[in-house]
């Protein structure tokens, strides 16, 4: 990512290790929430969602598309410092996750973030 940006290689290793500081810090958070359209802070965010029950939701094209479930699949979401430390070249994609009546669905968000 850093060769395709023109900067230095290990630029963004070097800022999401906190520098000489080491000050970075690595966060989960479980979810269980209604839409509410957004993107994520932080790097780069996995995302480990439920296998069988949709929910999620990207805008493409002004539209909402679900994002299918797959089994044993991780999600990878760019997050809003690598918008900014890319100058939107990578994008922070906004997604909302909808209720669903075939069951709960649960997800874990775990991001690193500078």
């Amino acid at each position: 990512m850093d060769e395709n940006l023109g900067l230095p290689k290990g630029f963004i290793k070097n800022v999401f290790d906190g520098g000489e500081d080491n000050a970075a810090f690595f966060g989960t958070k479980v979810n269980h929430y209604p839409p509410c359209p957004h993107t994520d802070a932080g790097g780069v965010v996995l995302l480990f969602q439920d296998d069988e029950v949709k929910g999620l939701q990207m805008l493409k094209d002004g539209v909402w598309t679900d994002v299918q479930p797959l089994k044993n699949a991780i999600v990878i979401n760019i997050g809003d410092h690598i918008e900014v430390l890319s100058n939107g070249r990578y994008t922070s994609i906004l997604h909302q996750v909808v209720p669903q009546t075939d069951g709960q669905r649960r997800s874990i968000h775990y991001s690193k973030q500078p």
